[in-house]
């Protein structure tokens, strides 16, 4: 009988600017926690905000992953990647992640308006269409294998929050946008990091994930998006529950898609 892998590939360690995390402990929880597959996705981020490329700590991140794979070889299987943002803006960058031989690359869209010439905040609505139309510029660029968070505005709306403040989710925008990953070959992640800010659906929803699997999507992965590691796995469960049966969850070694079950 075949199981299903539990797999979180997407985790921030202390080589990422946000979590102080190590490796390590994300490996002990995993195996406490019987999560199969671990794959950290360091930030790659060049923007006002943050360089986190220049200065990145590769060779060491590298090996001190090596000797926990081998480590916890036959508990957890652990793999590397990266979370790189807006990755068809820095074409020269990605020649030089690629060249690491990593196991999974996330595109994510995290500070769109950077590269804008505009000064100053945007309305929320302008600014979830300029999100969206980074998404989609990027899906379209591809070089990358899982989608981060397709619609990470709605994650700052919390609960109680008026109508005019709440997140407007562009379904049809989207849809198209996960159209894309299909004809791609990129694979969205149902991020789950919205539900811990109060919020009562992932990133991208369940409804838009119905859009994908119309137009001919089989696989996701759902993912903790943790920054802590009391967060790895967390509300995986509940949510691989709602999948619709056709989709099947699946990680990435080397770059290649493996189906998330074993034989």
């Amino acid at each position: 009988m075949s199981k299903v892998l539990q797999c979180d590939l997407h985790t921030h360690t202390n080589y990422s600017f946000d979590s102080v995390v190590t490796m390590e402990q994300y490996a002990e929880k995993a195996a406490e926690r019987g999560i199969d597959v671990v794959c950290f996705t360091d930030h790659i981020d060049c923007n006002r905000h943050y360089n986190t490329f220049d200065g990145f700590l590769f060779e060491e991140r590298k090996s001190e992953f090596e000797r926990l794979k081998k480590r916890f070889a036959g508990k957890v299987e652990l793999l590397l990647g990266f979370e790189i943002g807006e990755p068809h803006l820095h074409p020269d960058v990605m020649q030089a992640v690629y060249a690491t031989k990593p196991d999974m690359i996330i595109g994510s869209i995290h500070f769109p308006a950077d590269y804008e010439q505009r000064e100053g905040r945007y309305p929320k609505r302008e600014y979830e269409q300029l999100y969206n139309r980074y998404v989609r510029e990027m899906v379209m660029h591809g070089g990358f294998d899982v989608l981060g968070h397709a619609d990470m505005p709605k994650k700052y709306y919390t609960r109680g929050t008026s109508d005019s403040e709440s997140y407007v989710e562009d379904l049809d925008y989207i849809g198209e946008t996960l159209r894309l990953c299909v004809e791609k070959g990129i694979i969205p992640e149902l991020n789950t990091s919205s539900l811990r800010n109060g919020l009562t659906d992932t990133m991208p929803s369940l409804k838009a994930i119905e859009y994908y699997l119309k137009c001919g999507g089989k696989f996701v992965t759902i993912n903790s998006d943790s920054h802590d590691v009391n967060d790895l796995g967390r509300d995986y469960g509940q949510i691989f529950a709602k999948l619709p049966d056709k989709l099947q969850t699946c990680y990435f070694v080397n770059r290649q898609l493996k189906v998330a079950k074993t034989k």
